[in-house]
């Protein structure tokens, strides 16, 4: 069974503004030339930092939102956090680019979404996919029969929660997708996110 393996930035220990930050994405689709693999998540990040990577949204959009603009500033900003898709292996070709996952699937992604956290060092989660936020696992919150508050009267739409393992507490911002995004408006609701500290 494929489960796509986690990118881990090379300079994940600096972090972004000192904070070990997980982007997430909703999902690979790829040519049916090309198998799927575990590997297939690495691989792509790589071919956006070696400039082999056609146009895409989130890899060129995310990293303005948090003050990285130039082409340069991009890629180190790739190489400072970590990169997982909520699906865990490749669903739809080049031509089905909005492919949705079925519930078996969605499952998996949840269970996979868990095991990242508690594994990996991560103290901040931004989902940039409402599809995939949307599935995510339950929030201390959720689980308590509320709901995600979300980031403020003008940012309504950006919701953000906690998940707790053990001692430690990690927080779980979900956005739109940037593809038809507004970049100020995703650029606020990025900083209001730094800003927050568990418990506030």
């Amino acid at each position: 069974m494929i489960e796509h393996k986690v990118w881990r930035g090379p300079s994940w220990k600096q972090g972004i503004e000192g904070q070990r930050i997980a982007i997430v994405g909703y999902s690979h689709h790829r040519n049916p030339k090309h198998p799927d693999n575990n590997q297939f998540t690495i691989g792509v990040v790589r071919k956006f930092l070696s400039d082999d990577l056609s146009r895409n949204a989130l890899f060129s959009r995310v990293p303005g939102y948090f003050g990285y603009k130039s082409q340069e500033d991009q890629k180190n900003f790739w190489k400072r956090v970590w990169f997982f898709n909520f699906i865990p292996e490749c669903i739809g070709e080049d031509n089905q680019k909005y492919a949705t996952a079925d519930s078996d699937l969605n499952e998996r992604a949840k269970k996979r979404f868990e095991k990242i956290l508690q594994k990996e060092e991560i103290q901040k989660v931004f989902v940039f996919t409402t599809k995939g936020w949307c599935n995510c696992p339950y929030t201390d919150e959720e689980e308590k029969g509320k709901c995600c508050a979300s980031l403020g009267s003008e940012l309504r739409d950006v919701t953000w929660g906690t998940y707790t393992f053990g001692r430690r507490k990690i927080l779980a911002f979900g956005f739109h997708h940037p593809q038809y995004a507004n970049k100020a408006h995703m650029t606020e609701a990025v900083s209001k996110a730094l800003s927050k500290k568990v418990g506030s």
